[in-house]
């Protein structure tokens, strides 16, 4: 088995966890922005684990951030704006039919792809860095959708963006209503 990242959507309390999402090897890109609202730094509630390795996000606003960036992106040249397109309808679709997944909360657990390299950098510095990417992330997105330039990318130069205008498909999404680690019953 492939070690994964989950996401899920959750109440204040992380007491009612709902499956949304597994991404196989890394966290997705999609992942990022959508926990880039009111982040913070979280217990696992898979994993015992002295530190914390969970990053939860402000639900509403993430996905808000999420579709009003991919409908920016569509304005943008030698973009997929098709796919771009498709990845914001196969996000909406899922939660029209899957209400009762949205929540106060994104919640994801990225411990078992923190895993991987366990042994050159630790589980909770892996995920402090990325915490750190997904408020930068959202820093540039804020003020991207602020500004709207022409060109975002003559307008930013950030290493998200430079990977993202070679390959609109980083922002594909997978949703699922059943996850590995599955809370549904939480």
């Amino acid at each position: 088995m492939a070690n994964r990242a989950y996401l899920y959507s959750a109440n204040k309390e992380l007491t009612q966890l709902r499956d949304l999402s597994e991404w196989r090897s890394e966290i997705p890109l999609f992942y990022k922005i959508i926990l880039g609202c009111n982040t913070q730094l979280a217990d696992s509630k898979i994993w015992d684990y002295e530190y914390p390795i969970g990053i939860k996000g402000d639900f509403n606003k993430g996905l808000k951030k999420f579709y009003y960036f991919l409908d920016y992106l569509q304005t943008q040249a030698n973009l997929n704006t098709e796919a771009l397109a498709g990845f914001k309808q196969e996000t909406m679709a899922f939660f029209e039919k899957y209400k009762e997944r949205e929540q106060e909360l994104f919640f994801l657990e990225g411990g078992e792809v923190f895993d991987l390299i366990a042994d050159i950098e630790p589980i909770e510095k892996q995920n402090e860095s990325l915490y750190k990417e997904i408020v930068s992330i959202s820093v540039d997105i804020d003020e991207i959708l602020d500004k709207k330039p022409s060109n975002v990318f003559d307008f930013k130069n950030a290493s998200w963006l430079t990977e993202l205008q070679k390959d609109s498909s980083l922002l594909s999404v997978y949703w699922t209503q059943v996850t590995y680690f599955s809370f549904n019953k939480s």
